[in-house]
C-alpha cells in the first residue's frame, strides 16, 4: 500500500509568505508540483488560503509572488500614528477590513470553486452563528455533499476572518452563516488532517506522513509580572499562549500517533520582528523561506517522503460540480 501523504499549513497572517516561500522553493528543488504528490491537504486561515491555491492547480510559486504583490494592499505599512490609530480601533471594531483582501483573493482565484480542487482539501473555520467549529471540504466522502460547490474566495475568507483584524465572513451557499478564522481552534491543524484521513478515508495511522509547515515561531515564556496578573496584565499574551498551546499539543499527537512520521519546517524569530498584519517585511518573510527550504534536512526529507516522483491517487470527488 502506498504511503498517504498530508500536507498542514499553519495560520500567521502575511507571514502565510514565509510558508509559500517555502513551498516554491521546494516545488523548485525537486521540479514537482505538491498538487501532484499530496492525497489530502489542509491550511487554516492564511495556511487555508495556500491550501486552496495548490489544491486548485496553482504552483507554489504564484502564490508566493500573490503574497509579495498583494500584501502591501490587504495589510499596508503604516506610520506610528497610523499603527496606534489602528490599535484603538481595534478596541471597539475589527481593525482592517475584507474588502482588500476580497479583491485580492478574486484576483489569483477567479470564480473557481472549492469542487474543482484537484486532490481532498480541509479547510478548518469557526461557525459564529452556530457556536462551534467547521470544516470546509471537498467531496471526499459520500457525506459530503455541501461545501463543495462554495467559492474559493468564500473560503478563503471564512477561514481567515481572524477576530479583531478582521469581521466575521459571511458564507454565500450558508444564508445567514457568519464564520471566523480557523485559528481560534486549529491554528496547526496538523491533527484536522491525521483524523480526517482515519476516520473519514480508513487510512492506517502507520501509513500515513505529515509535512507541516509554520509560519515563524517566537520565543515565548510568561514574564513573573503575567504570573499573578488579571485580564489588563496578560494582554495580548494571553491569545499568544492559549494559539501557541494548542499547536504544540497538535504537532505532539499527530507525532505520537502516527510513529513521528510527521516532517516540520518552521524557524524561530526574534520576538516583533514580523506582525500578522504588516507586509513591510514581505521580502524578508519570503528570503527566509527560501533559505529554509533551501536547507539540506528539510531538501533530503521532501525529496524522499513527499515530492518524490511517486505521485498520489488520482482524486475521484463522489459528487461533482
Amino acid at each position: 500500500m502506498s504511503r498517504f501523504r498530508i500536507l498542514s499549513l499553519d495560520g500567521g497572517g502575511i507571514r502565510g509568505a514565509f510558508s509559500a516561500s517555502v513551498l516554491a522553493t521546494l516545488e523548485k528543488e525537486t521540479g514537482r508540483a505538491c498538487v501532484d504528490h499530496f492525497d489530502l491537504i489542509t491550511g487554516t486561515s492564511t495556511g487555508g488560503i495556500i491550501a486552496l491555491g495548490l489544491a486548485l492547480g496553482l504552483p507554489a510559486s504564484t502564490i508566493r509572488d500573490f503574497y509579495r504583490d498583494k500584501g502591501l494592499d490587504i495589510f499596508p505599512g503604516t506610520g506610528l500614528v497610523q499603527r496606534t490609530s489602528l490599535t484603538l480601533r481595534q478596541l471597539f471594531a475589527p481593525k482592517r477590513s475584507h474588502e482588500a483582501l476580497k479583491a485580492a483573493l478574486r484576483s489569483v482565484f477567479n470564480d473557481m470553486r472549492l469542487g474543482e480542487a484537484r486532490c481532498r482539501l480541509v479547510i478548518p473555520t469557526y461557525d459564529a452563528v452556530g457556536g462551534r467549529i467547521f470544516l470546509l471540504k471537498t467531496a471526499h466522502h459520500a457525506r459530503f455533499t455541501g461545501e463543495y460547490k462554495a467559492s474559493a474566495v468564500d473560503c478563503a475568507l471564512a477561514t481567515s476572518a481572524a477576530p479583531t483584524y478582521f469581521a466575521a465572513a459571511a458564507f454565500a451557499d450558508h444564508p445567514g452563516a457568519s464564520y471566523v478564522d480557523g485559528g481560534v481552534w486549529a491554528n496547526c491543524p496538523i491533527m484536522v488532517g491525521v483524523a480526517e484521513a482515519v476516520h473519514f478515508l480508513e487510512i492506517p495511522l502507520d501509513q500515513i506522513d505529515v509535512l507541516s509547515i509554520g509560519t515563524l515561531g517566537e520565543p515565548f515564556s510568561v514574564s513573573p509580572s503575567r504570573r499573578r496578573a488579571g485580564i489588563l496584565g496578560w494582554n495580548k499574551a494571553l491569545i499568544d499562549i492559549l494559539m501557541r498551546g494548542q499547536a504544540e499539543a497538535a504537532q505532539a499527537h499527530a507525532q505520537l500517533l502516527t510513529g513521528r512520521n510527521v516532517h516540520r519546517i518552521d524557524q524561530v524569530v526574534s520576538p516583533g520582528r514580523f506582525s500578522l498584519d504588516d507586509a513591510r517585511a514581505i521580502d524578508d518573510l519570503i528570503a527566509l523561506g527560501h533559505g529554509e527550504g533551501m536547507k539540506e534536512a528539510h531538501l533530503a526529507s521532501v525529496r524522499q517522503r513527499f515530492l518524490n516522483g511517486v505521485h498520489a491517487e488520482s482524486f475521484v470527488p463522489n459528487h461533482r460540480l
